[in-house]
């Protein structure tokens, strides 16, 4: 339902997902995991730190992440929830975020806009690691890669 409700937007598929994921989790918290805590939300914050490098978190930003089959996939939807429910903290903000994201850039110019934020900056301090520009959307990067 949320996806038929987002389609008209441009938005990239993290924000999809992680607005899917999050709508999901407001009505049915015990089945989507939202209960996570102590060890186990411990295990999949290390989960996250050793598959994240600079290469997945493209296919991230791009969307290709979430057609992975392996851990990847799994990862790519928790990513997108997480982020989203920081983002969406400042609901007015955030709207204004969602309404300008678009899939060309990963949601980046709408982020820097009304999040007054870089993602990049954002899934570093996620994933406590020390910033750099390879972990921003790179559209370059992902056509490039679709040449291959």
């Amino acid at each position: 339902l949320t996806h038929a409700l987002l389609g008209h937007l441009p938005i990239p598929a993290w924000l999809n997902e992680g607005l899917a994921v999050n709508t999901e989790q407001r009505f049915y918290p015990q089945a989507s995991g939202a209960h996570r805590g102590g060890y186990e939300a411990a295990r999949q914050h290390a989960r996250h730190q050793r598959f994240w490098g600079p290469a997945e978190i493209q296919q991230f930003w791009s969307g290709d992440s979430f057609h992975r089959p392996d851990e990847g996939n799994e990862l790519s939807y928790d990513l997108a929830r997480i982020l989203t429910a920081q983002f969406a903290a400042d609901w007015p903000r955030f709207r204004g975020f969602v309404n300008m994201a678009d899939s060309a850039d990963g949601g980046a110019a709408a982020a820097r806009e009304h999040l007054d934020m870089e993602l990049g900056q954002a899934v570093c301090a996620l994933l406590e690691r020390e910033y750099t520009v390879e972990h921003e959307p790179d559209p370059v990067q992902w056509r490039l890669e679709a040449q291959y």
